[in-house]
């Protein structure tokens, strides 16, 4: 499992952003700021594939 995947599984569950970030801080050794890009960089592709999904 990648950082990616567990971020989509937890948001899948509804765990809150914090919840998401203490995970990624623990299970794949990150800094608190590094989990936060790599959220930050989940909801970005997410935003760009509703666009695309809307018709752009």
């Amino acid at each position: 499992m990648d950082p990616m995947d567990l971020i989509r599984d937890k948001f899948n569950q509804e765990c809150e952003i914090s919840t998401v970030r203490r995970l990624l801080t623990v299970h794949f050794d990150m800094t608190e700021e590094q989990a936060q890009a790599e959220i930050d960089e989940y909801f970005r592709i997410v935003d760009m594939l509703d666009k695309e999904r809307n018709g752009g």
